[in-house]
């Protein structure tokens, strides 16, 4: 750190004291204001004890002398209060505390000097009540002074230093000794009214940390409130809005298949293009939603990594055409040991970005190279490339860098947020470099395993599913619903579609054979949850039947983590992912 840093940094530490001891002081003033009444009091009866006292000792005329005296300057203290009887400020706060201060000394002076003037070395009772004077105030004052003690320096000074020494100059003899021990009284005094001071500051403290724990915890109830509103109104807007585009989804992809001519597949490639844009929207939303809640569980198995790369290259290459980019998979016949779903979402991700962001005429490549026992799974790009003082901010929420194509696709920024934290449930490592005007290169790497060792065969998807699979089908919808269930029986399956948990089970009892899968909306009407369906469903045939859970909630997974052969999908889910994971649970009875 430079001279000047450390210069401006002790500044601001100063300022910060300084700051904190007004505040400080603004308290003591505060409380000696509203104890003056109080203090005013009992120093009162002090001074009638005194003058009882003089009096029956046989000095009326001073005891008349002590009394109007010593009343005054109560007086006095009492009539200084009420002129700052509208409070203490900032404002005030220094001329309060000087004028208290004044006070208070002469208070100390005119105690002493009476002390001094009663003073008669030969009456030992005479020297007994001076001494008790002089203590008394003095000690009274330690506690009532004790919330600023300037105040009670200014009063003990004036009170024990003028009658100490005229007590040592006057007293001959042995009680000579009791003058330096009432310097011993000041100085002990002293000590005591710091720890006085030092404990009232603590509790000064204490009660302004109470204070501004009780603001801090109101304004903490105010954005728990506010966040929560706005989470409910995400929650209920996201799930809203993607039921029509689901239902878009699945008829657009059924209404494919009875196009015939290239310009009505151009057209509807261009419709369903627009509705990837926003499916991808919200899908962004939901996932990072489900990542930051723990509800994505990894579920380790060894697969080959071919597969893989034909299912995203099935995926991506309309994207890659459209854009003029070259778009090529190296094969590869490695396998490894990851969740294949997971896995294929951080790729899924890496490559979207490469296809997105590289201008046309440009490449992306993947490939699966080896390096000891561990797979690295790398997509390269030859787009504008990352500038290296931003590398670190694209894998932050919703953080988008320009572009830098004429291509207007945008998104929420969250795709290598999502990649970054894929990664680290599934516990792989991930590299990132990028250097502007010479591309991107991102990779993935994943434990090495024996090909033998897959315990299924991930082929792509196929158009239809063998052997006529029966499908359990709730969704509250209707034209999701109608949709999905025409989408799937054009897969070859049966499709047991139904509104609710209720008519599912009695559609599976009429059709008396255990489903291959389950698929259920999480929110349905009247309150019913997918999650319970699915273990209704489960129940009734007595078997964990594979199950898919379509949500389009930003905030509701409670109970999805750890959750057995369940496969969770955003919604407005994409049928070639729907498809992909219906394949799975098919071929292998378990859901990824």
């Amino acid at each position: 750190m430079s001279k000047k840093e450390t210069d401006i940094e002790n500044k601001d530490l100063r300022h910060q004291f300084r700051q904190e001891m007004k505040g400080v002081r603004l308290g003591q003033a505060r409380l000696l204001l509203s104890r003056t009444v109080n203090s005013c009091l009992i120093v009162e009866g002090v001074i009638l004890y005194f003058t009882a006292l003089i009096f029956f000792s046989g000095h009326a005329a001073f005891a008349g002398l002590w009394f109007t005296l010593t009343s005054m300057m109560v007086a006095v203290v009492y009539l200084y209060s009420r002129l700052f009887r509208g409070g203490i400020s900032e404002d005030n706060l220094k001329r309060y505390l000087r004028g208290h201060m004044v006070i208070s000394g002469i208070t100390g002076l005119v105690w002493s000097g009476l002390a001094i003037a009663y003073l008669d070395p030969g009456s030992t009772l005479n020297l007994f009540i001076s001494i008790n004077m002089v203590a008394s105030i003095a000690l009274g004052g330690m506690l009532p002074g004790a919330e600023y003690r300037p105040s009670w320096i200014s009063l003990a000074t004036g009170m024990f230093l003028p009658f100490a020494t005229y007590w040592l100059i006057t007293v001959d003899g042995p009680l000579r000794i009791i003058g330096v021990g009432i310097l011993i009284l000041y100085g002990f005094g002293l000590l005591v009214s710091a720890r006085s001071e030092l404990q009232t500051v603590e509790t000064l403290a204490a009660e302004r940390s109470r204070q501004l724990y009780d603001k801090l915890e109101e304004q903490n109830r105010l954005i728990r409130k506010s966040s929560e509103e706005k989470s409910r109104l995400l929650a209920t807007t996201s799930h809203d809005m993607s039921q029509p585009l689901q239902a878009q989804g699945f008829f657009l992809r059924a209404l494919r298949d009875h196009l015939t001519t290239d310009d009505q597949i151009n057209l509807i490639d261009k419709v369903e293009a627009a509705w990837t844009s926003q499916k991808n929207l919200l899908q962004a939303l939901v996932e990072m939603a489900r990542l930051s809640s723990g509800a994505i569980v990894a579920r380790q198995r060894v697969f080959r990594l071919q597969p893989v790369f034909e299912t995203l290259e099935a995926e991506f290459s309309e994207m890659a055409a459209r854009n003029s980019v070259d778009l090529k998979f190296m094969a590869t016949g490695l396998a490894i040991e990851s969740d294949p779903l997971l896995l294929s979402r951080i790729l899924r991700n890496l490559i979207g970005n490469g296809v997105k962001y590289t201008p046309p005429g440009g490449k992306v490549a993947i490939e699966a190279r080896r390096d000891g026992d561990i797979a690295w799974i790398e997509v390269r790009d030859s787009g504008p490339g990352i500038p290296e003082d931003q590398q670190a901010a694209v894998f932050e929420e919703f953080v988008q860098l320009e572009p830098g194509t004429s291509r207007q696709e945008k998104g929420l920024g969250l795709g290598l947020t999502i990649v970054r934290q894929l990664a680290d449930a599934l516990d792989l490592p991930l590299e990132f470099e990028s250097r502007e005007g010479q591309g991107t290169r991102a990779a993935i790497g994943a434990p090495l395993r024996d090909a033998s060792e897959a315990t299924i065969r991930e082929a792509a998807p196929p158009t239809e599913f063998a052997g006529a699979p029966l499908i359990v089908l709730v969704e509250d919808e209707e034209s999701v619903r109608e949709s999905l269930s025409m989408l799937l029986t054009q897969w070859g399956c049966r499709v047991l579609a139904a509104a609710n948990g209720e008519e599912g089970l009695k559609l599976l009892s009429w059709a008396n054979e255990i489903p291959a899968a389950i698929i259920a909306d999480k929110r349905l009407a009247n309150d019913e949850d997918g999650l319970e369906v699915i273990a209704r469903v489960r129940e009734d045939v007595l078997e964990t039947v594979p199950a898919v859970l379509l949500t389009g909630d930003v905030y509701r997974f409670e109970g999805l983590a750890g959750q057995p052969a369940l496969t969770v999908i955003p919604k407005p889910a994409d049928s070639r992912q729907l498809h992909a994971a219906l394949a799975v649970m098919i071929q292998s009875g378990d859901a990824a």
